[in-house]
């Protein structure tokens, strides 16, 4: 398993995993929920502000992170890799990048 900034090759592969676990966040109900985060999400990534954890070619982790608050905004983890320290590794990687 690879942590790494997302890439916009990536969205696909991580729309899938939002996909997967999208009744866990209010607000990604709809089709347009789902757009919007689609768009927001490579808005980010243009900002180097989207870490994805990738195994076997499968995004298994997404973070969303603001440089300029210094905030984690997004945290999702496929729940058949969960409990693997996944979301640890992610923010570990987030913190490299911070401006702070």
């Amino acid at each position: 398993m690879k942590i790494q900034l997302a890439k916009p090759e990536n969205i696909d592969a991580w729309m899938a995993l939002v996909e997967q676990v999208r009744d866990a966040f209010p607000g990604l109900e709809t089709t347009e929920a789902m757009t919007e985060h689609r768009a927001t999400v490579l808005k980010f990534i243009q900002s180097y502000s989207a870490i994805c954890a990738v195994d076997a070619g499968n995004i298994v982790g997404a973070l969303l992170f603001s440089k300029e608050n210094s905030v984690l905004c997004f945290l999702a983890v496929d729940p058949a890799h969960r409990r693997r320290h996944i979301a640890r590794q992610m923010v570990d990687f987030m913190l490299t990048k911070m401006d702070v």
